[in-house]
């Protein structure tokens, strides 16, 4: 872009607004500029000057396009956002960390001195801030071989809003164990591990986040406060006795008490502080704002008169708020610093009408814009006005690849249009069209200046993929769910032979010379089970539906066996029905489908996104299955937005390009219309017919349609389950696309069976299924899994609070001032239309519709589809909304009683939500005042988690699994798999089908053991979680390089290890060589220890081999041959080391 501006510096109004900036104080008003002329007023300011640049739009929208638009032309490392919450006055529970995140790290960006475009918004130019000073004082700098007293260390992080926590799981987390110190800064990508030797820093590692494995190491780091409201000891004082001094000299409301009172508490525990940071000015004794932390910025104003509007607009919430807090605003806050009063020492004002302001500037200057033309493929139109720009103007067409220059420039040339071809560096002319390959362009239309800007996106009719920036939440790197094993005191688990239980806690106990750990589990009546944690294989954690409850059993009584038995004969009944269905399929001729052709590759490339790994792996699967002669039975699950449409497409091309017809199965009219639009815009380039069969579809149109299917000129054919009449004859169909089949009637399922004779079926689910039942019904139902979410270019804004209509009001406002849709969640059918009504006041320009279960499907399918079609601005809706739609629009979602509802409702009801390239709204609401019971108060606890992507969001994706287990086995099984939990119904699941596939299951021989402890110390690691996970770590050990690799990863986790440690992990390795061996039977004396190898190994062992290893390893083994056995012998009496060690050497080498 810098090529282009250059062309501008020749005109005097450019060379006026350049003097203007570069002298140390100047203010200009320019008028009459498009937004597209403002973003390149913006760049030619930050290429003509070397001071620091901040920009300013009205509202946070404007301010995230603007920021894309910037970042086209200069790249994200040349920018910042600072983007700020623009409901100021309300009380969030909770809000999720992106922006904050942002914010930091611009100020890192300050305080590190460099230069960048740092673009914001009113809410974030008027935002009281911390003094730069105290923000240079805040930054923790380590470095290796620097001094730092650890605990005065853990102090201060936590004084900077920092969690003390055993496990380092997300950004603002830390934990000391011994001389361990781990801490994941906001500002940063990935944790650190700092290695202490008393006071001094001897090494820092990166962490993996999953792993816990230090994965590489740095020289030094810093680390920022978690908020931009931070203060030691002294400064706490400050602030209490504020307080202290206006509640005891002013009366208050009771209100304004308790409200002042939540202050308190929050400023001496360091929490909360995101909505406290009224009390800076009270803290510092001064106003500071973003513009005072920079070195002589120049400030513009996107719309300046519309900054000063948003101001006045968010200047009177302010007022209201205070009037409904009490006497509260008596306290004396600043909530919001005085736009009118702050000093900008350089300003460029841009507005897009002439104004006059009563305001004082230097100079105004008129720069005529225009905003830039859509040809959207029209090239007739495109050649006649190039003709006419080039005249006057100079004219960049910029694309994307070298070859669509080639391919334009062929074509400019056929219409006789004078153009030259340019690179980056190459200077740009008048009176040709400049045509060049690059990415860094967007369309502008300047007249003043002489520049016209056209790129791709206009010239084409496919609209640009915002490509994924900087402003990505760093909460993507927290821990995911690493195990169904999480268990926590409290949680329920299941064990095979006893049943469901509590788990209670990790007990070391010390029985005659050894101490080992074992697993505390109560059952009904307080009874107690005691498992040795090396039995830890045979219990798991309980997962069912959410919300349900299950009985804990009696140990002793038979009621878990019976439960058993009823759930393993309907497990049967399922392996059955799998099994038969298998077989059916494995002996069907089906066809052939021909292997990928130049064809298939250009439709693929046509895809806008990068494929997932899951999407490459499906798609690889369902090709694989359409290539073989067998017909495809293939399930694909994911979560809306995962890319199951795209795997369908291909499956439909492939299809399409071996002469077959497609049929898309799609349970709702409003889905098949949204699949219809979707092959359309991506098959029609190619030559492919695709047909549209629902109730919207004309009687005269279905029997064109019918005949085609007939003649065979329809190739695709979408719709609902009027494509499964009588009267629907396809000429030759290769392939059948159903989505969420479970959602079909009874009757529709039967028509589906018979359709799937012969033909290639693949079946669609949003339901996410538990990774168990995929092993379980392995071998008999093909299944692809897509569980990488999709890279959103932002994320959801989630906010937690008491509802409040301020920000009901404000938040429809906003979304309809940015021509978006929302989402109102209001789940009480009886006065759903009495918030309809409620709405309709408070918004009188929203148009409102409602949509809930009550409705007959014709109602409900008018009004969503009325919604896509952007008749309606809110949706007051039920739960009900439809889980597979798919409405990039509608961008703001309000949940009236979020504390009502599962997490896996607001999971899939949040999912709605954040679909397109713009920051998207979640506000979770919950009654005023209201008292909480402990289960919604429970409930809203873990909704916070799950703003964070914590627990909560892990909890909600795990009772989907369960529940979309229940669509793949049938939903009449969600009893019986509540009964076990999901985990053990799957391995009864399991055994059922290998039971029945007459596979038989060897004996396992009794393990053999060797008598050590087996505890993890209570000193070395106090967490019962961790040591669980530790605990699993070490059964799973089957060579002495596993050994080692978990000796040095817990080395780097927790620091030196007990000599108890390792013994207890080459036990482990003992008992699984000793079974690779074939050990039967050890005899143990005081001066030595025999192992006895069955018969049968000892048939397969070569006597010469296992002699010669002995001698190898030690001069102390011997053998005999007894009864057809070989007895391997060692005297332990003379080795100055525990005999495992020389044993498992000898196992390992003998056995490989």
């Amino acid at each position: 872009m810098k090529q282009a501006l250059a062309v501008l510096k020749k005109a005097p109004e450019f060379q006026q607004i350049r003097k203007a900036i570069t002298k140390p104080a100047g203010r200009i008003l320019v008028n009459e500029l498009s937004e597209e002329g403002m973003a390149a007023l913006v760049l030619s300011g930050y290429f003509d000057t070397e001071r620091p640049i901040v920009v300013c739009a009205p509202n946070l929208y404007k301010a995230q396009l603007l920021y894309d638009r910037l970042s086209i032309a200069v790249g994200e490392d040349a920018l910042d956002f600072f983007p700020q919450d623009e409901f100021i006055t309300s009380e969030m529970l909770v809000a999720s960390n992106e922006f904050k995140m942002e914010r930091i790290n611009a100020i890192k960006d300050v305080i590190d001195g460099k230069r960048k475009i740092i673009v914001t918004h009113t809410a974030g130019l008027v935002r009281p801030m911390m003094p730069k000073a105290d923000w240079k004082k805040a930054e923790l700098r380590f470095e290796t071989g620097s001094e730092h007293d650890v605990e005065a260390l853990a102090r201060r992080l936590v004084e900077y809003g920092y969690k003390r926590e055993y496990t380092v799981e997300k950004p603002g987390d830390f934990s000391l164990r011994g001389g361990i110190f781990d801490v994941f800064p906001l500002n940063q990508p990935k944790p650190f591990r700092l290695d202490f030797f008393g006071d001094t820093l001897e090494k820092i590692k990166i962490f993996d986040i999953e792993s816990q494995r230090s994965v590489g190491t740095v020289d030094g780091f810093s680390a920022m406060p978690m908020y931009e409201f931070f203060y030691d000891d002294d400064g706490m004082q400050k602030l209490l006795g504020f307080i202290d001094e206006r509640t005891g000299s002013t009366a208050f409301t009771a209100v304004a008490l308790e409200r002042i009172g939540r202050d308190r508490e929050a400023i001496t525990d360091h929490r909360e502080l995101d909505r406290l940071s009224r009390y800076i000015p009270i803290l510092t004794g001064v106003k500071t704002t973003l513009v005072d932390l920079l070195e002589q910025p120049v400030v513009y104003f996107f719309d300046h008169h519309r900054v000063y509007e948003q101001f006045d607009a968010m200047t009177a919430e302010m007022a209201d708020w205070y009037l409904s807090t009490g006497d509260y605003a008596r306290m004396g806050f600043e909530m919001l610093l005085d736009l009118r009063g702050i000093r900008f020492d350089s300003v460029v004002a841009m507005d897009m009408l002439d104004r006059a302001y009563a305001q004082p500037f230097d100079a105004t200057v008129k720069i005529f814009g225009r905003e830039p033309e859509k040809y959207e493929g029209d090239f007739e139109a495109f050649y006649r006005e190039a003709g006419v720009l080039v005249k006057k103007n100079a004219v960049i067409v910029a694309v994307k690849t070298v070859k669509t220059r080639d391919n334009l420039a062929d074509m400019f040339e056929a219409h006789g249009l004078p153009f030259q071809i340019i690179g980056e560096r190459d200077a740009v002319a008048i009176g040709i069209v400049n045509l060049m390959a690059s990415e860094h362009y967007f369309d502008l239309s300047l007249l003043t200046g002489g520049l016209v800007v056209i790129t791709e996106s206009a010239l084409s009719r496919k609209q640009p993929i915002p490509k994924r920036g900087r402003y990505v939440s760093v909460y993507q790197n927290s821990k995911r769910l690493s195990s169904v094993n999480e268990l926590k005191p409290g949680d329920y688990v299941v064990h095979y032979d006893y049943g469901i239980g509590r788990f209670l806690e990790i007990k070391t106990m010390e029985l005659g010379a050894t101490k080992n750990d074992y697993i505390h589990i109560e059952y009904r009546d307080g009874d107690k089970l005691y498992i040795p944690v090396d039995a830890i294989a045979q219990i798991q954690k309980y997962a069912g539906s959410e919300g349900f409850e299950p009985h804990l059993n009696k140990l002793g009584g038979s009621d878990w066996a019976k439960t058993k038995q009823r759930v393993r004969a309907k497990a049967a009944d399922i392996a059955e029905k799998l099994i038969n269905l298998y077989a059916q399929r494995e002996h069907s001729i089906g066809f052939a489908f021909a292997t990928d052709d130049p064809m298939q590759a250009d439709f693929e490339a046509d895809f806008e996104y990068d494929e997932t790994p899951d999407q490459l792996r499906a798609i690889q699967d369902v090709k694989k299955d359409m290539e073989d002669t067998r017909p495809m039975d293939r399930l694909l699950c994911g979560d809306v937005g995962f890319g199951k449409t795209e795997v369908a497409l291909r499956a439909a091309f492939k299809a399409v390009l071996s002469n077959k017809q497609v049929a898309y199965l799609a349970p709702t009219t409003v889905l098949s219309r949204q699949h219809y639009h979707t092959f359309v815009n991506r098959m029609e380039k190619f030559g492919i017919n695709v047909k549209l069969m629902n109730r919207f579809v004309t009687r005269k149109d279905q029997s064109v349609v019918l005949e085609g299917l007939k003649n065979g000129t329809v190739d695709v054919l979408i719709g609902t389950h009027r494509i499964l009449s009588a009267d629907v004859v396809f000429k030759d169909l290769g392939l059948l696309v159903i989505d969420e089949e479970q959602r079909f009637g009874v009757e529709h399922k039967e028509r589906i069976k018979e359709m799937k004779v012969n033909v290639d079926v693949l079946s669609l689910s949003a339901t996410p299924i538990p990774r168990t039942l995929q092993m379980a019904i392995m071998g008999v139902k093909n299944m692809s899994l897509l569980e990488t979410a999709p890279e959103n270019r932002y994320p959801i804004q989630t906010y937690v609070l008491e509802r409040n209509d301020t920000v009901i009001k404000d938040a429809i406002e906003r979304e309809l001032s940015r021509h978006g849709q929302v989402f109102y969640i209001y789940n009480r059918i009886d006065d759903i239309e009495r918030v309809e009504a409620i709405i309709k006041k408070m918004v009188p320009e929203a148009r409102v519709a409602v949509a809930h279960g009550q409705m007959n499907k014709t109602q409900l399918e008018n009004v969503v589809e009325g919604f896509i079609e952007r008749d309606y601005d809110v949706l007051v809706s039920t739960t009900i909304i439809e889980t597979g739609i798919d409405i990039p629009n509608a961008n703001t979602l309000i949940i009236h009683d979020a504390d009502r509802l599962g997490l896996a409702q607001l999971y899939q009801i949040r999912g709605r939500v954040g679909r397109s390239n713009r920051i998207a709204y979640s506000y979770l609401m919950y009654k005023k005042d209201k008292v909480l019971t402990e289960d919604a108060e429970k409930r809203l606890k873990v909704i916070k988690e799950f703003t964070e992507l914590g627990s909560g969001f892990k909890i909600a994706v795990r009772d989907l699994s369960i529940r979309g287990a229940g669509d793949v086995l049938g939903s009449e099984q969600s009893g019986f798999i509540d009964s076990v939990g999901v985990d053990l119904y799957m391995r009864i699941l399991q055994e059922e089908i290998r039971f029945q596939q007459g596979v038989v299951e060897p004996e396992k021989p009794a393990k053999i053991k060797a008598t050590v402890s087996k505890y993890i110390d209570g000193a070395y690691v106090d967490d019962d979680f961790v040591k669980m996970e530790m605990h699993n770590k070490i059964g799973s050990v089957r060579s002495r390089a596993d050994v080692a690799n978990l000796l040095e990863e817990f080395t780097d986790r927790f620091g030196r290890y007990d000599p108890d440690l390792e013994l207890y992990m080459y036990e482990k390795l003992f008992e699984s060589l000793s079974e690779k061996a074939g050990v039967e039977k050890v005899l143990e004396t005081k001066t030595n220890i025999t192992l006895i190898v069955s018969e049968a190994a000892s048939a397969k062992l070569s006597g010469v081999k296992v002699f010669d290893t002995g001698n190898d390893v030690s001069q102390y083994f011997r053998f005999t041959f007894k009864n057809n056995r070989i007895h391997i012998i060692l005297d332990t009496i003379r080795l100055d080391r525990h005999w495992l060690f020389t044993m498992t050497t000898f196992l390992e080498i003998a056995t490989r």
